[in-house]
């Protein structure tokens, strides 16, 4: 099993890692809250409902977590599109090569960076809502089961 931090302790005494380190942990599709590399996620596309190393629910208990994840890969699209046509505008980039690489990038960027939504917005849930008593409580219910 790999892990960054270690779990032999109670979820309980683990404390709740700084923002950017929350971050990069996400854009390196690890759990924000243990670091467990690829542990939301079985294949590119398909997650797992909690961490498969710390136990972590998705979710946490409520609706409209699909919307935070949605608004970081609308940041992360356009983020790239506007790079891309500063970039285009400096270096005198005809139009017509500008607007097929920006729809290109529109189509490519939500493709190849959904996971990377996912594990990001954990990040900045955690930070925001660090996991309450009864999100580590399940986690470890979840872990025991799973003879963790």
């Amino acid at each position: 099993m790999y892990l960054e931090n270690s779990l032999t302790n109670s979820l309980h005494n683990q404390k709740r890692p700084a923002l950017p380190k929350m971050i990069l942990r996400g854009l390196l599709r690890k759990c924000a809250w243990c670091g467990g590399k690829g542990s939301f996620f079985t294949s590119w596309y398909g997650k797992a409902p909690q961490c498969q190393t710390c136990g972590i629910h998705w979710e946490r208990g409520y609706e409209g977590y699909e919307l935070g994840a949605a608004t970081m890969g609308v940041f992360l699209t356009f983020g790239t599109i506007i790079f891309w046509m500063v970039l285009s505008v400096v270096f005198s980039v005809p139009l017509v090569p500008l607007l097929l690489i920006a729809g290109a990038l529109a189509v490519v960027i939500p493709i190849a960076g959904y996971p990377l939504t996912y594990t990001v917005w954990q990040g900045v849930d955690l930070f925001i809502r660090a996991p309450s008593t009864e999100d580590i409580a399940a986690a470890e219910a979840w872990l025991a089961a799973q003879g963790r």
